[in-house]
């Protein structure tokens, strides 16, 4: 076993995952006998599972639990997977040498290591040419609001009507080839296949009629592109072997509260803020914007706001050196708490919406979602793919006519949620 320090690219262990491919239960069988697995139904579901994300996070680390109680519910364990099997699974594949296991550490104050594994290049070799057809258990989650636990629910029409755009979604992206490629577009640098979108939502307490949570909180994706450098990565990604595009919704959270509240999204740049005769960086106004709408007090938001500037300060990259220099020289002349008086008085229509805490942060970001991913449904009717990034949309170059066309004339999809926000 090895130990290493914190790793921020490892993925995530998910336990939602299944495949009918034929070519992963032969593989399943074969490690079964090789490795000397025992319990056929619950050590060869926990192998598939583990293969199965070995294969879906190509080349990364995945974070795994080693609690032999852990336990989920069954809308979100596919296979029906225990700890106790994970533990065994990844201890014969490891004393095998198919996997490299790295141990988690534990340390105060919530900054613990969790474990991970990673495939060795022997195991990489096996999984390469296996063709997935993945069928997650669920495609629509939602966790107890302040913590990572998952919890169950009953569908409503909401649900049951986004699940059914997943689905169709995520059959889309199966049926394309998508890669990340180096500068002279001739190199595969990573492949972006085998990628399931679901979205996570969080239970902030309001429910419907029947006692359902609305699913009005939260409401991202996640994917392998979605946590790429923007600058460096995503415009090297393409899609059957086609360059692509990126557009996102400038202002998006902003407009986002503009379109619920008064109908039309706000005229000009609305980070452009002085303060005196001192013009503020766009992206200090935007950090300010973003995270008071998260915060409940000025002095929570300033603290966010030194805490995010303080992480650009030891960043490698020369373009956020630049922004974090520029943050320095605003601050020996001008506080964040005028910063931000000067961006509310600049939105009084909207300004009641920040500075209530992160409950309306994650609302306002479940309608930012929602109206991706109406656009998202509509480009999948087409048979138009197209990778999400927050509230941004990758297509081919090709469908960029189109993609502006909806994003320009698409509306939220769930009006309830809109008149809730207000």
């Amino acid at each position: 076993m090895t130990f290493i320090i914190k790793d921020p690219k490892a993925e995530s262990f998910n336990y939602t995952l299944d495949s009918s491919s034929v070519e992963l239960t032969a593989l399943v069988d074969k490690l079964f006998e090789e490795i000397k697995l025992n319990r056929h139904k619950v050590h060869k579901n926990g192998l598939k599972l583990i293969l199965l994300n070995l294969i879906v996070h190509k080349g990364s680390k995945v974070l795994i639990s080693r609690d032999n109680n852990s336990k989920r519910l069954a809308r979100y364990n596919a296979l029906d997977v225990g700890g106790t099997a994970i533990k065994t699974v990844t201890d014969k594949l490891e004393k095998s040498e198919y996997i490299h296991f790295i141990t988690g550490k534990n340390l105060p104050y919530g900054h613990g290591i969790r474990s991970s594994i990673q495939a060795t290049d022997s195991l990489n070799t096996l999984l390469k040419p296996i063709t997935l057809q993945l069928t997650p258990s669920e495609l629509v989650l939602i966790r107890e609001g302040g913590s990572k636990k998952l919890i169950d629910y009953t569908d409503t029409p909401r649900t049951l009507r986004i699940r059914k755009e997943l689905t169709a979604y995520n059959e889309l992206l199966e049926s394309v080839n998508i890669e990340l490629r180096d500068l002279s577009g001739l190199t595969v640098l990573k492949d972006l296949n085998h990628q399931v979108v679901q979205r996570k939502f969080i239970d902030n307490g309001e429910v419907d009629s029947q006692g359902q949570p609305l699913f009005n909180s939260g409401g991202r994706s996640s994917a392998a592109w979605t946590s790429m450098s923007g600058s460096d990565e995503r415009p090297n990604i393409f899609i059957d072997g086609q360059k692509t595009v990126e557009l996102d919704y400038q202002a998006s959270a902003i407009n986002i509260i503009y379109k619920a509240l008064t109908g039309v999204v706000y005229a000009g740049d609305p980070y452009t803020i002085s303060v005196g005769n001192v013009l503020i960086p766009r992206h200090l106004v935007k950090q300010i914007a973003t995270t008071s709408l998260n915060s409940n007090t000025v002095e929570g938001n300033s603290s966010a706001i030194g805490n995010a500037y303080g992480e650009l300060g030891s960043s490698l990259k020369a373009e956020d050196k630049l922004k974090f220099s520029q943050y320095k020289d605003i601050k020996k002349k001008i506080t964040i708490k005028d910063i931000l008086e000067a961006f509310l008085t600049k939105h009084y229509l909207i300004r009641h919406m920040f500075l209530r805490g992160q409950e309306v942060g994650n609302r306002v970001q479940c309608l930012e979602s929602d109206l991706v991913f109406a656009v998202v449904n509509e480009l999948t009717k087409k048979s138009i793919p197209t990778l999400t990034v927050h509230d941004s949309f990758i297509v081919k170059a090709a469908d960029k006519a189109t993609l502006d066309t909806l994003m320009t004339t698409t509306g939220f999809p769930d009006q309830d949620l809109v008149k809730g926000l207000i």
